[in-house]
């Protein structure tokens, strides 16, 4: 699988479309400084990220734009080893926040579980956009994206769930 269009997305997320209310969030966390999730991810540190994460979750206002940085960092922490939950924290901020959650945000999502082969995972969040923007430009990029990468990996249960959605 080609993973460089996914890895160039996610620098591209954290260097440019992070911004920089998530960096004083941390600045604002007594210890922050050592646990900067964004880069303990680049680092390949996926369960410390988690545990930042998930502390600076607990320290931001939900709702606000911190918590939407936040939440898409923590899927993509949880995308390397726990996929499921991934997808679950992304779609229930999705649910109760639809207004702040744009199409963008989905695409980095299911990038980040592509990246891990969590396909089925991805089918999911991707459904759930698609679902959201039926005409969108972006999304059907991303529906392509992910029928290319589950063609090429030959993961027969993301082709069926594809192909049973209506997509392949």
């Amino acid at each position: 699988m080609n993973t460089t269009g996914a890895t160039l997305n996610h620098m591209q997320f954290k260097t440019i479309l992070l911004p920089l209310s998530l960096t004083l969030a941390l600045a604002a966390c007594p210890g922050a400084e050592d646990a900067d999730p964004v880069q303990l991810i680049q680092q390949g540190q996926y369960d410390q990220a988690i545990e930042a994460a998930e502390g600076l979750l607990a320290s931001v206002e939900a709702g606000s734009a911190d918590h939407k940085d936040l939440v898409i960092v923590y899927a993509e922490a949880l995308a390397e080893s726990r996929a499921d939950e991934s997808r679950d924290a992304f779609l229930a901020f999705a649910s109760e926040y639809p207004d702040m959650v744009v199409q963008k945000d989905y695409k980095y999502v299911v990038s980040g579980l592509r990246t891990h082969s969590a396909y089925l995972q991805a089918i999911d969040v991707m459904d759930a956009g698609k679902k959201r923007w039926a005409d969108d430009a972006t999304i059907d990029e991303l529906v392509e994206a992910l029928k290319q990468d589950i063609a090429k990996s030959g993961d027969a249960d993301s082709m069926a769930k594809m192909k049973g959605l209506g997509y392949m």
